[in-house]
C-alpha cells in the first residue's frame, strides 16, 4: 500500500466518511526487454540458476524462472528467447591498460613478445618505412628473453641501423621497460655522462660501459614524456577502440589501472559524445606505459573530481612500489641469485620506505579513493600489506577494498592477511608457463622460487577475495575466459600443453567466475551495481554460444 493510501485510510476512519476514495490502480511494470528459455548462472551469494530476466531501463527488475519475468511483459516489450543458451554476468576486468591497448592497435608498430631479435629489427625496418619524415617509430612489445642481447651495447647500432634516422620507442612485454635508438636518446637528453633517474635505470654495458639503448622503469618516462603527445580527439579514438574490443569479450565494466589526467579527459571527451560503451573506473596515476604527469599522485588524487561523468568512475590510484623480477626491479624477501652487477646479496629495493607509504596509503584510504599498489615480490607484497594495515589502524574499516596488484609471490605467512585487512588480491592469471616472463623469472630466483607463483588456492581457502585482471596490453589479449581457463587447468590457456604452473594452486570453476565478476565488482567497490544477475542491479549481461559449466575446461 502507498502513502497515498495509507493517508486516505486514517482520514476516513477519523471522519467516518460515508465514501470509499477513489484511488486509480496501480499502473503495471512494462520491462523494456525480457530475455526467457536461457540458462543463466546468476554469480548471486548461491550461485543460483534463472531462465528468464526482466529488464527497464538499464536495471534488472525480476530474475528467476519465466513465470517470474511474465507479469513484466507489455505491448512494448521485446522479448527475446535464448534458445538454451548460456548467459551470465558481463565481465569486469579489474585490471587493465585501455587506452594504451587502444593506442597501440591504431597508432603503433607492432611487434610480438616472441620475436628473435633478428625479426625484431626487421619490424622496425619496416615500420620505419611507413613513417613520416621526423616521425617517431614507436610500439611493442619485444619479449624478456630478448635481455641479454639488449644488456650489449652492439644492440644500439643495430637499433640505429634498422629505425633509419627516426626516434624509435619500443616498450617491453612487461610495459615496465623500453628501447630506444641513439636519435631518441639525442631528444631525451641522455648520454654516457647522465646519472641514473630515481626508481630507474640507463642501462650500461657492463664491460664497456657504453649505454645500451635499455631503459628500465622511471628511466623510461623520459623517453615516453619526449614523444609528442596526441590531440584528445585522437585519444578519444584509442579509448574506443579499446572499449570496442572489451566489449567484443563480454566485458561490460573495466579498471584502466594507470590513467594520468590526459588519459582522464579521453574518457572525459568520450563519455561527453555518448560514445563510452563501458563502465570505465580510472586509476589515477603518475604514468600509464606512454604517458605521464608532471602532477605528484597525492595532486593527482585531490583532483580527481574532474573527471566524473555518468561512465567515467575516477575514485582509484594506483603507484608502484616495486619493478619486475625479470630485470631485479621487483623486491623479495630471500636474495636474487648471484650476478656480476648486484653480487649474491641482493634483495631488490622498494620505491617507498615503509614511513611514506603508510602515509599515503592512509591519506587516499581516508579520502575515499580505492588504492592499487602494484608489488610483485614477496617483499613488497608484505610491505604493501603492512602499509594496508597501518591505514587500518589509523582510519578503522573505510568500506573500500583495496587491492595489490599482481601479488604473484606471497610468502605463507602473508597470504591470511589478505582476508584480514579486507585487501583483493588483483590476479593477471593468463601469464602461464611456458612464457618468457616465466623463463626470465627463473633466471633471476631459481627454479623453485619462480615456479611458487600465484597461490590463488591458498588464498581462497584463506578467504581471501581473488579478481581476474587482464593486463592487456601488457598480455596480448583481453579474453577473460583466458584467465578463467588459466587459473581452473595452471596451463597456458593458449596452447593447452601438458606442463602447468604449480598445479596445486588451481581453483574450481564457480571461484574462477567469480573472480571475474562479483569479486572484481568488490575490488572496484561497485558490487551494489553489477557483478550478479540480482533485481535493482544494472543489466550487464553476457549471453554465449556455449555453456562454460558444460565444457572442458581446456575449451
Amino acid at each position: 500500500m502507498n502513502k497515498f493510501l495509507l493517508l486516505a485510510s486514517a482520514v476516513c476512519a477519523i471522519s467516518s466518511c460515508a465514501k470509499k476514495a477513489e484511488v486509480p490502480a496501480p499502473q503495471k511494470v512494462v520491462a523494456d526487454l525480457v530475455l526467457t528459455n536461457g540458462k543463466i548462472m546468476t554469480v548471486d551469494d548461491n550461485m543460483d540458476w534463472a531462465e528468464a530476466v526482466a529488464i527497464k531501463d538499464g536495471r534488472i527488475i525480476a530474475v528467476g524462472g519465466a513465470d517470474a519475468a511474465a507479469p513484466f511483459i507489455g505491448d512494448a516489450t521485446r522479448v527475446e528467447d535464448l534458445g538454451g543458451k548460456f548467459a551470465m554476468p558481463g565481465f569486469i576486468d579489474n585490471h587493465v591498460h585501455t587506452f594504451f591497448a587502444g593506442e597501440e592497435i591504431v597508432f603503433a608498430c607492432q611487434l610480438q613478445d616472441t620475436f628473435t631479435f633478428e625479426q625484431m629489427l626487421a619490424k622496425i625496418s619496416e615500420c620505419a618505412d611507413a613513417t613520416p619524415e621526423g616521425g617517431w617509430v614507436r610500439g611493442g612489445p619485444w619479449g624478456s628473453q630478448l635481455l641479454p642481447q639488449l644488456y650489449k651495447d652492439t644492440a644500439l647500432v643495430a637499433l640505429d641501423a634498422a629505425a633509419k634516422g627516426h626516434p624509435l620507442i619500443l616498450r617491453d612485454d612487461t610495459a615496465h621497460n623500453v628501447i630506444v635508438n641513439s636519435a631518441a636518446l639525442a631528444i631525451i637528453g641522455y648520454n654516457e655522462e647522465t646519472p641514473n633517474p630515481e626508481k630507474g635505470e640507463i642501462y650500461r654495458d657492463l664491460k664497456s660501459g657504453k649505454i645500451t639503448g635499455l631503459l628500465f622503469e622511471s628511466a623510461a618516462r623520459a623517453a615516453h614524456k619526449a614523444a609528442p603527445a596526441r590531440a584528445v580527439e585522437e585519444d578519444a579514438k584509442a579509448v574506443a577502440k579499446g572499449v570496442e574490443i572489451l566489449n567484443g569479450y563480454g566485458v561490460t565494466s573495466f579498471l584502466d589501472a594507470a590513467a594520468p589526467p590526459r588519459v582522464a579527459r579521453a574518457y572525459n571527451y568520450l563519455d561527453g559524445e555518448h560514445l563510452l560503451h563501458a563502465r570505465s573506473a580510472l586509476a589515477m596515476s603518475e604514468g600509464v606505459l606512454t604517458v605521464y604527469s608532471d602532477e605528484t599522485l597525492e595532486q593527482l588524487v585531490e583532483k580527481r573530481g574532474e573527471f566524473k561523468s555518468e561512465n567515467v568512475l575516477p575514485d582509484y590510484v594506483k603507484f608502484y612500489l616495486d619493478g619486475i623480477p625479470p630485470t631485479y626491479t621487483a623486491e623479495f624477501l630471500e636474495p636474487y641469485l648471484p650476478t656480476e652487477k648486484f653480487g649474491d646479496h641482493f634483495n631488490g629495493v622498494a620505491y617507498y620506505s615503509p614511513e611514506e607509504l603508510a602515509r599515503l596509503v592512509t591519506k587516499f584510504d581516508a579520502s575515499g579513493a580505492t588504492i592499487k599498489i602494484h608489488a610483485t615480490g614477496d617483499g613488497s607484497v608484505r610491505g604493501a600489506l603492512d602499509a594496508f594495515e597501518a591505514a587500518r589502524k589509523a582510519n578503522g574499516d573505510s568500506g573500500l577494498s583495496h587491492q595489490i596488484a599482481h601479488a604473484g609471490y606471497v610468502h605463507p605467512d602473508d597470504r591470511k592477511r589478505f582476508a584480514e585487512l579486507g585487501v583483493v588480491a588483483d590476479a593477471c592469471p593468463t601469464f602461464w608457463f611456458p612464457h618468457p616472463i616465466v623463463t626470465a623469472i627463473e633466471w633471476a630466483i631459481g627454479h623453485d622460487r619462480a615456479y611458487q607463483y600465484w597461490p590463488f588456492r591458498d588464498l581462497i581457502d584463506q578467504h581471501a577475495i581473488v579478481a581476474l585482471g587482464s593486463d592487456w596490453p601488457v598480455l596480448p589479449s583481453p579474453n577473460p575466459l583466458l584467465g578463467v581457463e588459466g587459473m581452473v587447468t595452471r596451463r597456458d590457456p593458449t596452447t593447452n600443453g601438458a606442463q602447468s604452473l604449480w598445479p596445486e594452486q588451481a581453483i574450481t570453476l564457480p571461484e574462477a567466475v567469480r573472480a571475474a565478476t562479483i569479486n572484481s565488482a568488490k575490488a572496484l567497490n561497485i558490487s551494489k551495481d553489477t557483478g550478479s544477475i540480482e533485481v535493482g542491479k544494472s543489466a550487464d549481461i553476457a549471453i554465449f554460444d556455449r555453456n562454460l559449466f558444460e565444457i572442458p575446461a581446456e575449451e
